[in-house]
């Protein structure tokens, strides 16, 4: 008996689509699109949950070395808080340059020659581009 029943052809149920008449607010929202958007959102509420949980139990006396040479980052000041994120001190950044024997005089000597290679690349690329039309001047012309 179940072979015949597996042999009736079944009907197909398809979604509906959105109606004329509120095609204004964009595609209908179907199952599958509910179920993405709510696992996406379910998942990022989880992770701030626990992101919250590890910062309620951390030890505030925990220290490292590289504390002295960092400050917390005042940007992207939200209700109060800060973003939270360590970024080396001026005095760090400044030690860590003349540690790999970069003074204020190099890095200046750097940032110039830089300028004069930018500078050069513009020159070039106009002489390129003057080239550029000239031959396509003389393509002009003989039509």
């Amino acid at each position: 008996m179940s072979s015949l029943r597996n042999a009736v052809k079944r009907i197909t149920h398809k979604e509906r689509s959105q109606p004329q008449s509120r095609s204004h607010l964009g595609l209908l929202e179907k199952k599958g699109d509910y179920r993405q958007r709510s696992r996406d959102y379910h998942r990022k509420q989880d992770r701030l949950k626990s992101m919250r949980d590890k910062i309620a139990n951390k030890n505030p006396d925990e220290f490292y070395f590289g504390m002295h040479n960092s400050r917390v980052d005042n940007y992207g000041l939200r209700k109060g808080g800060s973003s939270g994120r360590h970024v080396k001190t001026d005095e760090a950044r400044q030690k860590e340059l003349e540690e790999k024997g970069l003074g204020a005089d190099a890095v200046r000597i750097m940032k110039d020659q830089d300028l004069a290679y930018v500078r050069m690349q513009r020159v070039m690329d106009g002489k390129k581009v003057e080239r550029l039309q000239s031959s396509l001047h003389y393509l002009e012309g003989n039509h």
